[in-house]
C-alpha cells in the first residue's frame, strides 16, 4: 500500500489504489486518450505552473521554513504551533519532520508533473518552435526544483521521465554531480528554446533570461567562478532588465511585472478563490484595529530575528520595506515587535488568502551580486566587482544607482573583506526571499555564522537536511544523510 500511495506522487492518473490496480477503467482518463492536442500539451505546463505556485510545501513556504527559519534571519513566532517547525529553528530536526516530508514530496509531485510534459509534448502534432517552447519551460522548472532538492539534500533520486509502474517507483540517490549535470543541461536547453521575452499571454513565464540567469547561480554554487560570471554578465547586459529605481517598489501590487523581475512564482490574487499570496503567517496577531471592527486575522507565525532587524545601518532604506512595527489598517494605528512586510498586499488585508504579489526567484539585483562574487573569486577585488555592489548599494540608500557615491560605495576592500561584504549585502537585500541558508552554506559560513550568534546546537552535518524517514520506509534504494538517525 505504501508503495501506491509513493507511486501516486508521480502518476496523475490513478484516482484510487483499487482504480490503478483495474486493467481498463472505464471512467479514467489515460495517457492514451490525453496528450493528443496543442491544448493538452498547454494543459501540462499548467500543471508545471501550478505545481510551482504550491506555496505552503515549496514557494514560498515550504522553502522559508528550510532556509530562512534555520538561519539568523528568522525565529518562531507565537503562532507557531507544530513541534517539528520548533525542531527545525532549535536544529533538533531529524528523518521524522511532517515539513521537511512536505517539502520533498511536493517537489518531487511538480517534478513529475514537469517529467510528462517532457514525456508526452514531443509526440503531440503542432509547431515546433511552440513545442521546444513548452519542453524548454518544463525543463526550466525541473531544473529550479533539482537546483533546491540537491542543495537541500545532497545527493537525491534523479527522476527524469513518467513513472509508469511500481518497478520504477524505488529510485536509489544519484551523486550530486551528476544532478547538477542533467540541471545544467536542462538550463541550456532552455537558454535555447525559450522565448528571449514574454508576450502579454505568456506573461510571468520562464524566458531566455531566467534559464540564464539560474544557470549562472548553479555555476556559483559549484564554484566555476568564470561561468557564473559570464551568464551574470549576460543577463546584466539585457536591456529589458535592470534595477527598480525605488527598492520598496520592487514589491508592491501595482508593480508586480517590472524589470528587476526575471523569474518569479506567480499568485493571483483578488479572485475570490483563496489562490493568491497567502499573508496570514507573517501578519501580527490580533493586533491590527480593522475600521468596521476586529482585528487583521494574522498569526505571526513567520517572524524575523531581532538581530536581523537591527542589523540594518542607518539610512538603508530596505529596512522598511523588509519589515514593519507598525501600522493602521484604517482602525487606529497599531504597534508591534518587527514583522515581515516586503510581501503584504494592503489590498487584500481582509482576505489574507488573496494578496497579489509574486514571489521572486531571481531578481536582477541577485545577478549583480553573483557577478561582483564571481569576479573577486577569480581575481580579487576590481573596479567591476565594487561596481556591481555598489549599484545595489547606492539603490539601498535612495542614491542614483548609476553615479558613484562616497557615502555608499564600497572601496579598498581585500579580497576576504569583499566577500564578506557580499554576504551581508545579500542578507540586506534578499530578507525574506529565503536565501540566507543556501548563501551561508555555499560560503562554508553556516556554521561559523549562527554559532557566533550562540547556536550550540548545530553540527557539521546540518549543512543538508535528512531524507524523510517515510520516503526510507518506502524506497529501501535510499540511504540516509550522515549525522541524522530516526
Amino acid at each position: 500500500m505504501k508503495k501506491l500511495i509513493y507511486l501516486f506522487i508521480f502518476v496523475l492518473t490513478a484516482t484510487s489504489c483499487n482504480d490503478f490496480l483495474q486493467e481498463d477503467p472505464a471512467s479514467l482518463m489515460v495517457d492514451s486518450n490525453f496528450y493528443k492536442t496543442e491544448a493538452d500539451a498547454d494543459a501540462a505546463l499548467v500543471a508545471v505552473y501550478d505545481g510551482l505556485n504550491d506555496q505552503s510545501n515549496i514557494f514560498y513556504r515550504g522553502i522559508y521554513l528550510l532556509a530562512e527559519l534555520t538561519t539568523d534571519n528568522a525565529e518562531c513566532g507565537q503562532g507557531v504551533a507544530n513541534a517539528n517547525i520548533f525542531a527545525l529553528k532549535n536544529f533538533t530536526y531529524g528523518p521524522v519532520n511532517d515539513r521537511i516530508y512536505l517539502l520533498y514530496t511536493s517537489v518531487y509531485k511538480t517534478i513529475a508533473n514537469a517529467n510528462v510534459a517532457i514525456d508526452k509534448i514531443p509526440a503531440i502534432p503542432f509547431a515546433d518552435a511552440k513545442k521546444n517552447r513548452l519542453l524548454g519551460e518544463a525543463k526550466f522548472a525541473r531544473a529550479l526544483l533539482y537546483f533546491n532538492m540537491v542543495r537541500l539534500f545532497g545527493d537525491v533520486p534523479l527522476v527524469l521521465n513518467q513513472v509508469t509502474s511500481l518497478g520504477d517507483v524505488n529510485v536509489p540517490r544519484t551523486e550530486a554531480a551528476k544532478v547538477y549535470e542533467q540541471i545544467i543541461s536542462d538550463l541550456e536547453f532552455a537558454e535555447q528554446n525559450l522565448d528571449a521575452t514574454n508576450a502579454t499571454a505568456n506573461v510571468g513565464r520562464a524566458t531566455k533570461a531566467s534559464a540564464t540567469g539560474l544557470l549562472a547561480k548553479v555555476y556559483l554554487t559549484l564554484k566555476d567562478y568564470p561561468k557564473a560570471r559570464d551568464k551574470a554578465k549576460s543577463v546584466l547586459d539585457n536591456a529589458q532588465f535592470g534595477l527598480v529605481d525605488n527598492y520598496f517598489d520592487v514589491f508592491t501590487p501595482q508593480n508586480r511585472f517590472n524589470k528587476e523581475i526575471v523569474f518569479a512564482i506567480q499568485n493571483k490574487g483578488n479572485t475570490g478563490a483563496g489562490n493568491g499570496f497567502a499573508m496570514a503567517l507573517f501578519l501580527p496577531r490580533s493586533t491590527i484595529a480593522l475600521p468596521g471592527g476586529g482585528t487583521v486575522a494574522g498569526n505571526s507565525a513567520d517572524v524575523p530575528t531581532e538581530e536581523f532587524y537591527k542589523s540594518f545601518k542607518v539610512g538603508d532604506l530596505r529596512k522598511d520595506r523588509t519589515f514593519f512595527t507598525e501600522y493602521d489598517a484604517g482602525g487606529g494605528k497599531a504597534t508591534f515587535r518587527p514583522h515581515w512586510y516586503k510581501f503584504f498586499d494592503p489590498s487584500t488585508i481582509t482576505n489574507l488568502g488573496e494578496g497579489t504579489l509574486n514571489y521572486p526567484i531571481l531578481r536582477y539585483s541577485d545577478l549583480l551580486l553573483t557577478y561582483a562574487e564571481a569576479l573577486n573569486e577569480i581575481g580579487g577585488p576590481s573596479a567591476e566587482a565594487f561596481e556591481a555592489i555598489n549599484k545595489v548599494r547606492r539603490r539601498a540608500y535612495g542614491k542614483p544607482v548609476a553615479t558613484a557615491n562616497a557615502t555608499t560605495d564600497l572601496q579598498g576592500l581585500s579580497k576576504t573583506a569583499l566577500q564578506d561584504a557580499i554576504l551581508d549585502e545579500r542578507r540586506w537585500e534578499f530578507g525574506f526571499e529565503n536565501h540566507r541558508w543556501f548563501d551561508l552554506v555555499r560560503t562554508g559560513k553556516l556554521l561559523s555564522t549562527l554559532q557566533a550568534k550562540g547556536n550550540t546546537a548545530i553540527k557539521d552535518y546540518h549543512v543538508l537536511f535528512p531524507l524523510p524517514q517515510r520516503e526510507l520506509d518506502v524506497n529501501k534504494s535510499l540511504t540516509q544523510n550522515k549525522g541524522y538517525t530516526n
